[in-house]
């Protein structure tokens, strides 16, 4: 396969160590276990390894009852350098960043490697579903807003453009960062910024769209998420961090006042 670049030096090439699951770890969440128990039943055989700033006993008795190998972040650098590292903690070409308190369906591997391996793009990302506690499917105004932007810009399309991706992501944060499984040989010294403590994401997908870069997509929603108060993201919204970061972003996306407008009305998703 071409690509955009040369493979990296360290990149693995072989067919059977393309891809791995870097589980990132925080805390000690209950649904951890949940999330390496969905990532040993993928259809697919899957590499998996953890990584986390916050060592726990808790969080190695896990990661051992899973025979998952742990890598510690000794930099406390908050949520960038925790994904930037979880990136870069292995030597293969392909990556899904799993977030602890999600879910993956069965078919989230074999789906997104397929759709990388037949183009160009610089990432696969698939749709997710709103989950429970318990694991059960539930759905709350983030999850229907995130979903209508999602039906209305991007329809069942697998192959999303610049253009496509930018409409898709003008109107709130509707993507993921634990549905998105990168090729790190085309990224180009791609990092997550620090400017950011909860947009992150929805950052780096403006910037890789500004670059010109081309995704590909699974409709099927194979990511179950989960939104309570435990997540980073709820946190994030009672101190305010996601409203002024949100403003920022949609400055970024539109005229001033136009962008206010829409930040507000956005705002009543939360």
């Amino acid at each position: 396969m071409t690509t955009d670049e040369p493979l990296p030096a360290g990149l693995a090439e072989h067919p059977l160590d393309t891809h791995a699951f870097v589980v990132m770890a925080h805390g000690d969440s209950p649904f951890l276990d949940g999330c390496l128990r969905s990532l040993r039943a993928q259809s697919l055989p899957a590499k998996i390894l953890l990584t986390t700033s916050t060592p726990s006993t808790f969080i190695e008795k896990t990661a051992g009852e899973h025979a998952v190998p742990i890598t510690v972040n000794d930099h406390r650098g908050g949520i960038a350098s925790d994904w930037n590292f979880a990136l870069k903690a292995t030597a293969v070409r392909r990556v899904t960043l799993a977030h602890q308190d999600d879910v993956y369906r069965p078919a989230f591997l074999e789906r997104s490697l397929a759709l990388l391996e037949s183009s160009e793009a610089v990432m696969c990302f698939t749709s997710y579903q709103e989950i429970d506690d318990d694991g059960r499917d539930t759905s709350s105004k983030i999850s229907k807003v995130t979903h209508l932007l999602e039906w209305a810009t991007l329809g069942r399309r697998t192959l999303i453009k610049p253009a496509q991706m930018r409409a898709f992501l003008s109107m709130g944060d509707p993507l993921p960062c634990s549905s998105v499984t990168f090729d790190r040989a085309r990224l180009n010294g791609f990092e997550f910024s620090s400017d950011y403590d909860c947009n992150l994401d929805w950052d780096a997908w403006v910037r890789l769209i500004e670059e010109g870069r081309s995704c590909v997509r699974v409709p099927e929603r194979l990511v179950g998420r989960r939104h309570n108060p435990l997540t980073a993201t709820s946190r994030l919204i009672r101190e305010g961090v996601r409203q002024r970061e949100d403003l920022r972003m949609f400055r970024r996306l539109w005229p001033t006042p136009l962008a206010e407008v829409i930040a507000f009305a956005y705002r009543a998703s939360y």
